[in-house]
């Protein structure tokens, strides 16, 4: 899988539909959850994604929030979990984010049935479990 990390405003028009296009599928259509899929964060994040034989399997956006950086909308291709690229993604974000911010705080929300996919990445779990769009997450800081 090749990967990539593009900001908002470098991204191309086609760029950018392909990752609204897996977000929306996933996020939307998949789970059932009509929300503002498309919101403003898009346009002050880093967008990372992984590419298989030009086909968009993997993504992922980044944004700074005052001394934290918030990692969101991390999500593989239905057709392509279960086969360690959601990891291979998770793991080029941190490693970006790490050099650009090494004294920051990362934090990200993660679904409820995600967490020891997250904890094996290095990140612990902080508050109670709280639903957002419907769905139970949890907020998890990245210590590693």
């Amino acid at each position: 899988m090749e990967l990539y990390s593009i900001s908002y405003t470098d991204l191309t028009t086609n760029q950018f539909f392909e990752l609204l296009k897996l977000r929306i599928s996933v996020f939307v259509v998949e789970q059932n959850c009509p929300y503002q899929e498309l919101d403003d964060l898009d346009l002050i994040s880093d967008h990372f994604f992984g590419s298989l034989d030009g086909q968009l399997v993997a993504l992922g956006r980044v944004y700074k929030d005052l001394n934290t950086i918030c990692i969101g909308r991390v999500a593989v291709k239905s057709s392509y979990r279960k086969k360690g690229y959601a990891r291979k993604l998770m793991e080029f974000i941190l490693q970006d984010v790490k050099t650009k911010f090494p004294d920051l705080t990362i934090e990200l929300s993660a679904q409820e049935y995600l967490i020891n996919f997250y904890i094996s990445l290095g990140f612990k779990t902080h508050g109670e479990t709280f639903l957002e769009d419907g769905i139970p997450h949890v907020k998890m800081t990245y210590f590693n």
